[in-house]
C-alpha cells in the first residue's frame, strides 16, 4: 500500500516535471527564434524541473527494480542466502539514502540566494535532493520488507537464470 502510493506520487512528480520541462524548452525555442522575445527564465526553470524529475524518479526506479545492480554474488549463492543479502543491502542503502537526504536538507537550510530570473529562492532547486533521497529510502525499505525478487538484486519481473557460463553472443 505504501509502495503503491509512493510509486504513484513519484510518477506524478517526475512525469509532471518532465512534461513541463519539455513544454518550456519548446516554448523557449519558439519565443527566441520565431517571435524574437526570449524567455529569460526558461533555463533556470528547466534546471529546477529537471532536478525534480530526476530525484522523484529515484524512488520510482527503486520500486520497479530498475536501478543498475551487480548481482554476481546473488546468482552464485543459494536462493535463501540471496534473499538475506537483498534485504540487508536494501536496509543499508536506505540508511545511506537517509544520510544523503540529511546532507541535502543541510544544503537547503544554508541556501539563501534568490534566482534573479524567477525571483524565487534557490531552495526550490536544492529541495529536490532531500525529498528525492527520503523517498528513495522509503522505497528501499518497502522493497526490503516486501517479497524478495527472484535472483536477489534482479528486477521483480526477472526470473533467476540458470547457473553456468554465459552463452557466446557471436
Amino acid at each position: 500500500m505504501i509502495g503503491r502510493a509512493l510509486e504513484a506520487a513519484s510518477l506524478a512528480v517526475a512525469g509532471t516535471a518532465t512534461v513541463a520541462m519539455t513544454a518550456l524548452v519548446v516554448l523557449a525555442v519558439v519565443m527566441r527564434y520565431a517571435v524574437g522575445a526570449p524567455l529569460v527564465y526558461s533555463y533556470d526553470l528547466s534546471v529546477i524541473l529537471f532536478a525534480w524529475a530526476i530525484f522523484a524518479g529515484l524512488a520510482l526506479a527503486e520500486l520497479r527494480g530498475s536501478h543498475l545492480a551487480v548481482d554476481v554474488i546473488d546468482r552464485a549463492v543459494p536462493e535463501r542466502v540471496a534473499g538475506l543479502l537483498f534485504r540487508t543491502r536494501q536496509v543499508a542503502l536506505a540508511g545511506l539514502s537517509l544520510w544523503f537526504a540529511w546532507l541535502g536538507w543541510s544544503l537547503v537550510e544554508r541556501a539563501g540566494m534568490t534566482i534573479p530570473s524567477l525571483r524565487v529562492s534557490i531552495r526550490w532547486l536544492y529541495a529536490a535532493m532531500p525529498v528525492g533521497f527520503a523517498a528513495l529510502a522509503l522505497a528501499q525499505l518497502v522493497r526490503a520488507f516486501g517479497p524478495v525478487p527472484a535472483g536477489g538484486a534482479a528486477a521483480p519481473s526477472e526470473a533467476r537464470p540458470a547457473r553456468g557460463p554465459v552463452p557466446d553472443a557471436r
